[in-house]
């Protein structure tokens, strides 16, 4: 660490095992079954979260068991479920006897469902969206603090997307969509919430020829107020106001 001298250093070799299995009844559908286990080390992203009390703890685990099915209705139309359940073990926290020390437990489970389309509903109108429901919960007492049953942070129990486009001719279309967020707690002692939000989007499009596209996009269009996200209960990133962006893409 070139702020302060310090050395730390740590050697991880789990093995992260991924399984499939997909099933075609007839062509146009097929269903599948997952399973994945894997890890996130302590170092973190940018390898500055290692330090002298977590170095020695084993990688964060998930491990995730999925089944969802595919069902192309057209040539240009495809529907999408899944339902999940992930596992999240090592966590670290707080050793309830000597809240100076740290402790690995387990106890943290996420179960949902996942809908999506995407395609064409006629050749001038594409869609592409999405829904899902979550509820992330711990599943055992932590913490004094943390009881079984407590909803997890930053985990919207429903959420949604819609976005639509429409070609007028071949040079001209247009968009338009909307994201929709339940409400979320940035932590664990729910003292805080980030409230439920629907934003509304918008695109141009216009192809000057073969070649040369142009793009403007609209978001936030109805310049709602919001919150993003949130790192804890006071770190809370405020929604983008009305932003508008132009695009050029050049084929060669």
């Amino acid at each position: 660490n070139n702020r302060d001298g310090l050395k730390f250093d740590s050697t991880d070799t789990p093995i992260s095992p991924r399984l499939g299995l997909i099933y075609k009844p007839f062509t146009e559908m097929s269903i599948y079954t997952s399973y994945s286990v894997a890890f996130a080390p302590r170092a973190g992203e940018q390898l500055s979260s290692l330090s002298a009390t977590n170095k020695a703890f084993d990688p964060e685990k998930f491990t995730n068991i999925e089944v969802g099915a595919k069902w192309d209705v057209s040539k240009d139309l495809s529907l999408t479920a899944a339902v999940y359940q992930l596992d999240r073990s090592n966590v670290v926290i707080a050793d309830p006897s000597n809240p100076k020390l740290s402790i690995l437990v387990d106890g943290q489970r996420a179960q949902g469902l996942e809908l999506g389309v995407s395609g064409k509903i006629t050749p001038q109108w594409s869609i592409m969206g999405g829904y899902a429901y979550q509820d992330a919960k711990v599943t055992r007492d932590l913490s004094s603090t943390l009881k079984a049953g407590t909803t997890l942070a930053h985990v919207p129990e429903h959420s949604a997307s819609l976005w639509n486009r429409f070609d007028l001719n071949k040079d001209w279309g247009f968009a338009a969509g909307v994201v929709y967020r339940d409400e979320v707690y940035p932590s664990t002692d729910h003292k805080v919430v980030l409230p439920a939000y629907t934003r509304l989007d918008a695109a141009l499009y216009y192809t000057v020829n073969a070649n040369l596209q142009m793009q403007l996009n609209v978001e936030n269009l109805a310049d709602t107020k919001y919150y993003a996200s949130a790192h804890n209960n006071n770190n809370i990133l405020p929604g983008s106001p009305r932003a508008l962006r132009l695009g050029v893409n050049l084929k060669f």
